[in-house]
């Protein structure tokens, strides 16, 4: 799949007791625009702090995967939810979202080659002479720019950032986040698996229906970890029974969420496809395999727990 600036049809209501969802279209002009004013930030973001990061090249474009995929990912969110903690009477009109990601200014390539060991799937044959691919769990990243400029409304996301005695963990990110205006929530440290504490300057009156992890890594690879100690870290800010979403693109982990009841994915996921089906003719023309492919992709990186 490539970024298209076409029409794009996407979820616009949750998935309904009855099987039922809607969808609107972003429209091609405002999906240009948008595309353009990511580039322009990035680059002036970049000008402005002497940045070497290697976020483009001839085969690969950050921009373009944001905008080819995460409005995948928030498709699937927006059809997932409410959590079963939503009450539409007492919490109002929409669920929240606690957005944890993982950023590190000193990683100077957002992209690496494709063929090589953090490559883990095969490339699809639309891609088969592109030398390079962006990282997944960087464009992860730019989930809440993403969905502010395509403007999901059906559950609102709060993005942790570290403080600014981490700025290490902040860099370029914490500066489009606030460019984009996002709602961000400050928190003691970068979270990584198996930290067992976390202090975090809640607002007011609110909790957490879920919590969504971006490219998080694990304090130590060699770690094992409950899903119980994961869920207690922010059960302090989160409605009891809160869901939790993983989202890493990394080798599958079996000491990972050890315990965690995990969701199948193919319901919602088959949706999200769907739909990308209908409005992008380039997708529909793939070949089976391809299209498994890309299936594949992010199946891996969505792992979606509940109590």
């Amino acid at each position: 799949m490539h970024y298209r600036a076409v029409n794009e049809l996407v979820t616009s209501t949750y998935r309904s007791k009855a099987g039922e969802s809607r969808s609107r279209y972003v429209h091609a002009e405002h999906k240009k625009s948008q595309w353009g004013k990511l580039n322009y930030l990035i680059t002036g973001e970049m000008n402005k702090n002497s940045s070497t990061i290697r976020w483009k090249d001839r085969w690969s474009h950050t921009v373009n995967d944001v905008f080819n995929y995460c409005p995948m990912l928030l498709n699937y969110l927006t059809l997932s939810n409410p959590p079963v903690t939503w009450d539409h009477k007492k919490y109002g009109d929409a669920p929240n979202i606690l957005f944890v990601g993982h950023f590190n200014s000193a990683v100077q390539s957002w992209t690496f080659p494709r063929g090589s060991d953090r490559q883990l799937h095969a490339t699809p044959s639309n891609k088969s002479m592109d030398d390079t691919m962006v990282d997944p769990n960087l464009w992860l990243q730019f989930l809440p720019i993403v969905k502010m400029a395509w403007k999901y409304n059906t559950f609102n996301m709060h993005t942790l950032v570290p403080t600014q005695a981490e700025g290490r963990f902040r860099g370029i990110m914490h500066s489009l986040y606030k460019r984009y205006e996002i709602d961000l929530i400050n928190c003691d440290h970068q979270y990584k698996h198996g930290r067992t504490t976390l202090n975090i300057d809640m607002l007011p009156d609110t909790l957490y229906d879920a919590v969504v992890f971006a490219g998080v890594p694990k304090q130590n690879d060699d770690d094992s970890i409950n899903h119980h100690d994961i869920r207690g870290v922010f059960q302090p800010y989160c409605k009891p029974g809160f869901d939790i979403i993983d989202m890493n693109y990394q080798n599958q982990d079996p000491t990972k969420h050890i315990g965690g009841h995990q969701q199948d994915n193919t319901d919602y996921l088959n949706e999200v496809y769907s739909c990308r089906a209908i409005w992008d003719q380039r997708f529909r023309e793939l070949t089976s395999e391809d299209k498994a492919l890309e299936y594949a992709v992010l199946n891996d990186i969505v792992k979606c727990y509940k109590v």
